[in-house]
């Protein structure tokens, strides 16, 4: 069987009894170093005319924030922390940044809380720090769990001072601000 196959210019190995050219870049056995290379757009079929999947396409950019470039989008500087006190997670902190937070399990949030499964996978809630104003915000997320501002339910955004307790799920987060009137990062 291994005297039937021939290797194509370009490395790949196929049967010349079953392909007149090379199935993978679809260049023909003779073909000359001055004649034109094509490429498939897709993998050729499989035996029993199964398709193999497409290459998935490049993923877009990442949205970016008012004022932001690329390089400070890998290192947002700290706006505030949440630290848990409650739930199981309690100790840990999580870093906040400058507008939208969305607190979640999900490992793409901006404040994962893994250990918790009472707490919505996707935006069981939004942590904001405005800029403008200098302050913070907690909004209900888009999942069907509840948020708690100080133990009271809350289902429009309400405004967060230092030590107010945020609770989603079984967790309970108190807001340690950094900016604010003191501190805060001047965009340049």
């Amino acid at each position: 069987m291994a005297d039937k196959m021939t290797r194509c210019p370009e490395g790949h190995f196929f049967d010349p009894s079953k392909h007149s050219s090379c199935p993978w870049c679809a260049l023909p056995q003779d073909a000359g170093a001055g004649e034109q290379k094509t490429r498939p757009v897709a993998p050729p079929p499989l035996p029993g005319g199964a398709v193999a999947p497409a290459a998935a396409g490049p993923k877009p950019g990442a949205t970016m924030r008012v004022g932001q470039n690329q390089a400070a989008a890998k290192n947002e500087p700290v706006v505030g922390w949440l630290v848990c006190m409650e739930g199981p997670d309690r100790g840990k902190d999580y870093r906040l940044h400058a507008e939208k937070n969305f607190v979640g399990r999900a490992t793409h949030m901006d404040v994962v809380i893994e250990s918790d499964p009472t707490v919505s996978r996707e935006k069981h809630a939004s942590v904001v720090y405005d800029p403008k104003k200098k302050s913070f915000w907690v909004l209900p997320g888009e999942a069907s769990g509840l948020v708690y501002l100080n133990g009271e339910m809350i289902n429009t955004p309400a405004a967060v001072k230092a030590d107010d307790v945020i609770e989603v799920g079984q967790t309970k987060l108190v807001l340690v601000p950094f900016c604010g009137d003191k501190y805060n990062w001047a965009e340049s």
